[in-house]
């Protein structure tokens, strides 16, 4: 049976992950004095994919120092440009997501000044490909639906203003279960010191920061994704990425509770270290 709002399951899960959000933040090395900031963008991009001030439902941009921080998510408050409280889990539970934006700078207009980790987005759920032809198309659709392993949803074709195909494949629950438990396996070594997020879809992983240079985030933001063929998207300084505590609400019917799976080691990695450990191209 689907898990419904209010029901003892979603209740028993944000008591029994109450505090990740807060674990997850002071592994980042946040201290005290620094503001975090926050964005809240609802879950429903099918019905809603531009996000302004006049949509249903428009983003939060969110902010708050972590001195003032509540310790557990059902408490948390967070404030807007104007200093409005809004309650966050009860936007939560109408189907915004909670974002925050990993890397430290003082307010959104200043300058980075500190890299808090290193991180990818491993996504599990969808094979998006972008093609050439039509002939393609069709190739990449027969090798997909013949693989015996393959359980998909659902697969849609767009052609974008450049005249390519957009092919979207989304895989079953049950397909993701099995990828997310193999992507741990592969990938043991590689990543038993990190803290690791899981989100419905897989993974998201981080290599917490002490002393990194603003300028070697992107090259290996870049190297990370290919390394384990993450989100290729996730390289920008400001990016900002779904906190622990809450829940994943794309399917209101069946939400996921975002946790932290691995807090990984207590010493910060370098940036050289990552490089070396992983053999990072082009840097090795």
């Amino acid at each position: 049976m689907a898990k419904r709002l209010g029901s003892t399951t979603y209740s028993r899960n944000l008591k029994r992950f109450s505090s990740h959000a807060r674990y997850f933040i002071k592994k980042l090395g946040c201290e005290q004095n620094e503001q975090l900031n926050f964005i809240l963008v609802h879950d429903d991009k099918n019905k809603n994919t531009k996000y302004s001030s006049t949509s249903k439902h428009p983003a939060m941009t969110l902010h708050k120092p972590l001195s003032l921080l509540e310790s557990h998510t059902p408490q948390f408050t967070l404030f807007t440009k104007r200093n409005k409280r809004i309650h966050v889990l009860s936007q939560n539970k109408k189907g915004y997501a909670v974002f925050m934006e990993i890397n430290y700078r003082e307010s959104k207009t200043s300058d980075f000044k500190k890299i808090r980790a290193q991180f990818i987005d491993v996504d599990l759920n969808k094979i998006s490909v972008h093609l050439d032809t039509k002939e393609q198309v069709k190739q990449m659709i027969e090798t997909i639906q013949s693989d015996p392993a393959e359980q998909l949803q659902s697969i849609t074709v767009k052609k974008n203003k450049k005249g390519q195909y957009h092919l979207l494949a989304l895989r079953k629950k049950q397909r993701v279960a099995k990828l997310k438990n193999a992507f741990i396996k592969k990938f043991k070594t590689h990543i038993k010191d990190t803290m690791i997020v899981e989100t419905k879809n897989g993974y998201h992983i981080y290599w917490v920061i002490q002393g990194g240079s603003v300028s070697k985030f992107v090259p290996i933001q870049k190297a990370l994704a290919k390394k384990f063929s993450s989100d290729p998207m996730i390289t920008n300084l400001s990016r900002v990425m779904r906190i622990p505590g809450f829940y994943h609400m794309k399917n209101p019917r069946s939400p996921f509770m975002v946790r932290v799976k691995q807090l990984g080691r207590k010493k910060p990695f370098s940036q050289a270290e990552i490089i070396q450990s992983l053999a990072l191209k082009p840097f090795n």
